[in-house]
């Protein structure tokens, strides 16, 4: 697949899932001051597929997928609306 612009290649890749131009992968101290605030309310919804549990969390105008691999090790992604 030969694409003329990078706009293009840019789109299609968005298009078929690859970039999520609405999220973002908290890191650092964020992610840790993130943590614990959504630690003080309640999860939206929750979703077990055996190897990772994942959280969804609303606050504010932003959405909050909390995906845990093991005890320690988790991920935190904000999705804007």
């Amino acid at each position: 697949m030969v694409f003329k612009t990078k706009e293009e290649a840019y789109n299609f890749l968005v298009s078929a899932g690859i970039i999520r131009p609405n999220e973002r992968k908290l890191e650092g101290a964020e992610k840790n001051e993130m943590w614990l605030i959504l630690q003080l309310i309640e999860s939206t919804h929750s979703t077990n597929n055996q190897r990772f549990i994942t959280e969804h969390y609303t606050y504010g105008d932003k959405g909050y997928q909390v995906t845990f691999f093991d005890e320690k090790d988790f991920e935190i992604v904000e999705i804007s609306k």
